[in-house]
């Protein structure tokens, strides 16, 4: 228990230095090259505490099984998201693009860079060779498809919706729509989003699950699956359900912390500004990164589709209608449309996001080329 706990410990010692300390200001008065150590050991300790939820969020998948498992994860991860978004929204400056630019981070990340990474990693592991020299295609890896094709048509409709759709309004001058329209927006987001998660967790459960555990489920007469959700678990639900959501807390509030070390940073090395939200953004999905490389890395392809679509169909959902509201309370302007080259690679990522029935690892490089480009264009 002391080891689990022992990342935490040190994750909320780096918190109180950083907001009740002179540390922060010290480290923005330092030389460029002392900035970025600070930076980088502070960094440091984002992914081990990252590591460390995401190894406790293998446990409640493990003791309450899919999809339920990957759920819990997402929905710590948006409650923390959505509560900094509002925060900043609350009590910073008018940032039009705020919500806009965070969701397309979060789209980018999960969809592009994360899920490459899985895919390439899920294939490796997965794609032996036969004695013939043949590369035995049932042996594969493939998700549950269509689990996977219910996903892409929630994150590829709501994403064109709210983030396309909106450049292309004739009831306003900006990249948004009328009220009523962003009303209809608000509720279908809203609405859309809970009658997935009723189905996902009632009738169609069975669809987020990996497709071996049903197979042999089907086999076995539900034996095997019974026992994979059940074994090497040494610690309880609620243990475990308190050391993930504590984590992830403690990630979250580092990494917003460290937003003004990271802009200072960034303006150090010339680098546009643009590039602090995107690093931001990592840094508080490393722990759903984490865990959904540490699935694809055993196989367990749908698991690591649970974990970044879901975070994707959650946040496109969730945060639409959040930043719409706060945004008529504070009579913030909110802009929703996105640039027209990010619109083009929006595009270009919803069609590689398709779900294949198997995998050979190309799809996963193709995404990691898009993501390339788009850190670059963010620092071009």
């Amino acid at each position: 228990m002391v080891r689990l706990l022992l990342p935490i410990l040190i994750g909320l010692v780096a918190l109180v230095s950083i907001e009740f300390s002179g540390v922060m200001a010290w480290l923005l008065a330092q030389p460029t090259s002392i900035l970025l150590a600070g930076l980088a050991l502070l960094s440091g300790i984002v992914l081990a505490l990252s590591k460390s939820v995401a190894n406790q969020a293998d446990r409640v998948s493990e003791l309450i099984g899919q999809p339920y498992g990957t759920l819990v994860l997402t929905a710590a991860v948006m409650t923390i998201e959505l509560a900094l978004v509002a925060s900043t929204m609350l009590t910073g400056e008018s940032n039009p693009t705020l919500a806009r630019d965070s969701m397309f981070s979060v789209v980018m990340i999960a969809l592009t860079g994360v899920t490459g990474i899985c895919n390439v990693l899920a294939a490796i592991r997965r794609g032996t060779v036969g004695s013939d020299g043949q590369v035995d295609t049932s042996q594969m890896a493939a998700p549950n498809l269509l689990g996977a094709l219910t996903y892409w048509d929630l994150i590829s409709t709501m994403c064109v919706l709210a983030l396309v759709i909106p450049n292309f309004s004739r009831s306003t001058t900006e990249a948004n729509f009328s009220t009523p329209v962003n009303v209809v927006l608000s509720v279908v987001a809203f609405g859309v989003y809970a009658i997935f998660l009723t189905a996902q967790m009632g009738r169609y459960r069975s669809l987020y699950t990996e497709r071996e555990n049903l197979i042999v489920a089907v086999a076995g007469g539900g034996e095997a699956l019974e026992k994979l959700e059940t074994d090497n678990n040494d610690l309880p639900l609620w243990k475990a359900s308190s050391l993930l959501v504590t984590g992830l807390l403690v990630v979250c509030l580092i990494a917003e912390s460290m937003g003004q070390l990271i802009e200072t940073g960034i303006t150090d090395l010339g680098l546009p500004s643009s590039l602090a939200g995107v690093l931001v953004a990592m840094l508080i999905l490393a722990p759903e990164a984490l865990n959904a490389i540490q699935a694809a890395s055993h196989g367990e392809v749908q698991r690591s589709i649970n974990t970044l679509y879901g975070s994707v169909v959650a946040t496109v959902s969730l945060t639409v209608p959040a930043v719409l509201v706060l945004g008529g309370i504070t009579g913030t302007d909110v802009i929703l449309g996105l640039e027209p080259f990010e619109m083009v690679l929006l595009a270009l990522t919803l069609i590689l996001s398709y779900p294949h029935a198997r995998l050979t690892g190309i799809e996963g490089l193709m995404k990691l080329v898009i993501f390339l480009f788009w850190i670059l264009l963010q620092v071009a």
